[in-house]
């Protein structure tokens, strides 16, 4: 009956409050609703949502749930963010999808099918409750119309064919900003798939370049710095031991010395997290900060020394395991010889011998030549070059990517 009647059954969404002399309806809350008006017009000036959230973030606005906790109101949403500005596109997916800034009130979104079940299924929208016009308006009607236009017409269609994972899926790096390359395939003609930088493309720009790099141009790289590992261990067995071990040695120094450096910078972040909180509590007893901001701020620093408490714990087992480590020379050598002339690149070869790879953004010369760097780092020893030597195999990988353009591979090279 309630429902029925035309007063809204949920909270407030982000941008309205409860009407202090009528608490069942809403009233617009002038701060939030001037982001929400923002939001909207950045959607009809096409910025996507990623970008969005990365503006609304650089700018410093809080996102919905710490806009709601700063104001003293108990809402859902996670507790754990230590980011209060930090939004995420599906919120800003949410916001720009909600009628109910047009002034309209709809109930029964959602219902359960026993109230012994704790999820709600989503009602169809012939069986839900709709009054226009209750509240004050945010948003326009005609604006929130045309919005909705502009995301139907940008929706893609879920693709026809079965996109199975690469077995390089994971194993793609940046090397300008660490990121990993993302699998993709070309919407046009899906025999393309490509692996491109997923930071370039995420409206938050960490990278310059897409770093893009086509999986059959990959393969061949892939295999062809395979044979002729695999040709250098059989030929000169004696110079590629020598070299591995090198490798291996020079390869777990510098991992042990990464990860005591990221225990030491937690031990002293751990010590600095102390002395902030003698401080914070002089501060309380002084009166210089009150109790409410006290309890917030004490409560992130603790929650800050837990997780890094984890993460002390698992670097000093780790470390603690790489003492006296040495690599299995017999095992890799074996690895390496198995895969001989191979033919293909298959999941198992590249779970045995790679650990990941650096993708390079393809340049090009004066002659409009364009040459894609790669480096391949293999298990145990890392970055590899393999010496140029008699019998070892050498060609010229060169891919044309479509019309007019080519791509040309070569090795980057390592220290």
């Amino acid at each position: 009956m309630k429902g029925n009647s035309g007063v809204p059954l949920s909270q407030p969404p982000y941008g309205y409050l409860k009407n202090p002399d009528d608490p069942r309806f809403w009233v617009v809350d002038p701060e939030a609703a001037a982001v929400v008006r923002r939001i909207y017009r950045m959607a009809l000036e096409g910025y996507g949502l990623a970008e969005t959230a990365a503006a609304l973030e650089q700018d410093g606005i809080y996102n919905p749930t710490y806009y709601w906790r700063s104001k003293g109101t108990n809402r859902s949403g996670s507790k754990s963010t230590l980011e209060p500005t930090k939004w995420g596109h599906t919120t800003v997916k949410k916001i720009l999808g909600l009628q109910e800034y047009c002034g309209d009130v709809i109930n029964f979104k959602s219902y359960s099918k026993s109230y012994k079940m704790k999820r709600r299924i989503e009602n169809p929208e012939e069986n839900r409750a709709i009054f226009l016009n209750v509240h004050e308006a945010i948003i326009d009607r005609p604006t929130w119309e045309k919005v909705q236009a502009l995301k139907s017409g940008t929706r893609r269609k879920r693709p026809s064919v079965t996109q199975k994972p690469s077995v390089f899926s994971g194993l793609l790096k940046c090397p300008e900003c660490g990121g990993n390359l993302n699998f993709h395939f070309n919407q046009g003609n899906h025999d393309i798939k490509f692996f491109s930088c997923q930071n370039h493309n995420s409206g938050l720009r960490k990278c310059s370049a897409t770093h893009y790099i086509r999986l059959d141009f990959l393969e061949q790289v892939v295999l062809y710095e395979v044979n002729r590992l695999a040709c250098f261990a059989n030929e000169y067995e004696g110079d590629f031991i020598k070299a591995m071990m090198g490798r291996s040695a020079k390869v777990a120094e510098n991992d042990r010395e990464r990860k005591q450096r990221e225990l030491d910078g937690l031990l002293a972040r751990d010590k600095e997290l102390d002395t902030l909180f003698e401080r914070l509590y002089e501060d309380n007893v002084c009166g210089k900060i009150d109790d409410a901001r006290f309890s917030k701020m004490s409560k992130r620093y603790e929650q800050e020394q837990g997780e890094n408490a984890g993460k002390v714990k698992a670097l000093k087992l780790e470390l603690k395991k790489t003492e006296g480590k040495r690599m299995d020379v017999d095992q890799f050598l074996e690895s390496v010889r198995r895969y001989t002339n191979a033919a293909k690149v298959t999941k198992r070869m590249v779970t045995e011998l790679i650990d990941h790879i650096d993708v390079y953004h393809a340049e090009k010369d004066e002659n409009g030549v364009a040459t894609q760097r790669v480096t391949i780092f293999y298990n145990c020893i890392g970055a590899f070059d393999v010496p140029d030597r008699r019998k070892i195999p050498e060609v010229d990988i060169l891919m044309e990517t479509r019309k007019g353009v080519a791509v040309n591979y070569a090795p980057a090279q390592t220290a």
